[in-house]
């Protein structure tokens, strides 16, 4: 999944070289039957002197033919948890079981996703608001594909546990996701986001995603990568407080 939308991120950024970071509240890119929504995060937490990338958008969503919900992010789980919470806040604005949806390790890529550092406890502050909005414009966006199919308003159809309904009838986001992805994205300042008292999922104390794979031995870390060619290199330090390099030899210890 990781090259797939390595791909899908490449042709987004050639098709939005130029576009201001307010193109992230009107637009997204269409992949054939994915629908794939764009958002930026907080200038104030990114940094001011942070040059822009080329695309406006940080971080994606993206939900594919089969209905499966996946957040791109920049972010590195590292123990804070940030893989189970990321999940829940979408979900509750999104209308899906938090269980179903994944994250994808972004592609490392300053021109597309600017720093992606991770530290300081703000992965989840800096994403709440905007993958919220992201969650609730994915959402009126399939609300709105189900209501063109049947003739009814898009306000009244109901969203739960990915599915859509009205009077009876209801559609899954997998079967609507080509459809959907053909609407116009909603202005994320105009989307209604749900109140905290009617909040289902942010606040619930839930098992964590990660805890499995860290526990069975499954799961992968850094120093768990074995690559063909891999060489291996380590910091040398100066014995002596002060000191200054010298010379450096630039031929490879293979």
């Amino acid at each position: 999944m990781i090259k797939a939308s390595a791909k899908a991120l490449e042709a987004e950024r050639e098709s939005m070289e130029g576009i201001s970071r307010r193109g992230v509240l009107k637009s997204g890119a269409i992949a054939g039957a994915t629908l794939i929504i764009g958002f930026d995060l907080p200038a104030k937490v990114r940094g001011a002197n942070e040059k822009a990338p080329v695309s406006p958008f940080r971080s994606w969503i993206r939900i594919d033919a089969s209905g499966q919900v996946t957040i791109l992010s920049g972010r590195s789980e590292m123990g804070q948890g940030i893989s189970t919470a990321l999940p829940m806040v979408l979900a509750e604005e999104l209308g899906i079981d938090w269980k179903k949806v994944k994250i994808d390790q972004a592609p490392t890529d300053a021109a597309l996703f600017g720093n992606q550092g991770t530290g300081g406890s703000g992965s989840v502050a800096e994403s709440f608001t905007p993958l919220r909005q992201a969650g609730a414009a994915a959402r009126l966006m399939f609300m709105s594909a189900a209501a063109q199919r049947w003739n009814v308003p898009a306000e009244k159809c109901l969203v739960k546990d990915g599915v859509v309904s009205y009077g009876g009838q209801s559609l899954s986001f997998a079967e609507l996701v080509a459809s959907a992805a053909k609407l116009p994205i909603p202005d994320f300042a105009k989307v209604p986001l749900k109140k905290p008292a009617d909040w289902e999922i942010i606040g619930q104390p839930v098992p964590r995603k990660d805890i499995p794979p860290k526990t069975d031995g499954s799961a992968q870390f850094g120093l768990d990568v074995r690559v063909p060619g891999m060489v291996y290199a380590m910091v040398q330090r100066c014995p002596v407080f002060g000191g200054k390099v010298k010379s450096f030899s630039t031929s490879p210890y293979i």
